[in-house]
């Protein structure tokens, strides 16, 4: 009771006021991905506006779980927050038979930080270097190319799944935690296949180390021509690929706002604004209660999705 009464004395004036010491983001991925990047490039100009350190925490492991149950048992004062992509809160609570967090209650939208356009690419060692390539070369032998995801029900996996069911094949997930094991497994040649940010694969692609098969997003890359995306091969899963920053549930409206405010000007950096040209992102910095509304639909078109892709409700543990 005392904790709720302490939370509604916070006033817009008292958010001007914040902050007064270091801020946290949780990263629920192992540093060297483009979550983990798009953090540390945020946190420079948020550091510079708001005057007080800005320190981003790698928290990897089970599918973003780790991370987002250490974001919602955080206090909620602003001075935490997370920035994950979509499998945290529209995957896991369909996929996993119990989260030690509450997906719709345990966490206060900030704001969408963009839509990404990654990209599945092959170590130039595998033989593979199309789309088409791709289909041929795990037909020839089944269950033998290898794919690296960020653990099970990740947006790696979930575009493998989807790309095994269209074209009925039987490539192999093999879980890291987050891109930062998964990057380095594909460069080493441990794995085949993987998904990548762009801005992280361009210079292997170019150094001619790694091969484009297929975009994620909707977009066209001018770089890449030729490369179609996944719904021009008729396997796009049809969930939208988002990085988005989250606070705990119960962190006062007039922080969200300011939080949201300092991310939008932070976005206007020219070094992130590169950034997001580098990984072709696509920044949107809606309103908390926009975006809100956005990642409830979010979740209902996931549920959607899974059932028809066949995954059974609460079929995985975390």
């Amino acid at each position: 009771m005392l904790s709720m009464v302490l939370l509604a004395a916070w006033s817009p004036l008292r958010a001007q006021e914040f902050p007064t010491k270091p801020i946290r983001i949780i990263v629920p991925y192992a540093a060297g991905g483009v979550v983990d990047a798009l953090a540390r490039v945020l946190a420079a100009p948020m550091h510079e506006a708001m005057g007080q350190p800005v320190i981003v925490e790698n928290k990897p492991g089970a599918s973003g779980i780790v991370g987002m149950q250490a974001c919602a048992n955080a206090a909620p004062d602003g001075y935490t927050f997370c920035i994950t992509v979509q499998d945290s809160l529209s995957y896991n609570p369909y996929l996993f038979a119990s989260l030690p967090y509450d997906a719709e209650k345990d966490f206060a939208p900030i704001t969408n930080l963009g839509w990404t356009n990654g990209l599945i690419v092959a170590n130039a060692k595998s033989g593979i270097g199309s789309y088409q390539e791709l289909v041929s070369a795990a037909k020839a032998r089944p269950g033998k190319l290898n794919w690296g995801t960020w653990g099970e029900a990740s947006q790696p996996d979930i575009l493998l799944r989807a790309i095994n069911s269209h074209e009925h094949l039987a490539i192999t997930a093999i879980p890291y935690k987050g891109a930062g094991q998964a990057n380095p497994a594909l460069f080493s040649g441990e794995i085949d296949l993987t998904y990548m940010g762009i801005g992280n694969a361009m210079q292997h692609i170019q150094a001619g180390t790694l091969k484009p098969i297929v975009l994620t997003g909707k977009q066209h890359v001018a770089a890449l021509p030729g490369v179609p995306t996944l719904a021009e091969v008729g396997a796009d899963p049809g969930l939208p690929g988002y990085m988005a920053a989250f606070a705990p549930a119960r962190t006062p409206k007039a922080i969200l706002d300011r939080l949201q405010g300092e991310i939008a000007k932070a976005a206007q950096n020219p070094a992130v604004q590169q950034f997001y040209r580098n990984y072709t992102l696509t920044f949107v910095g809606n309103t908390p209660a926009e975006f809100a509304q956005f990642v409830k639909s979010d979740r209902a078109t996931a549920a959607r999705v899974f059932q028809k892709m066949g995954f059974k409700r609460g079929g995985m543990e975390s």
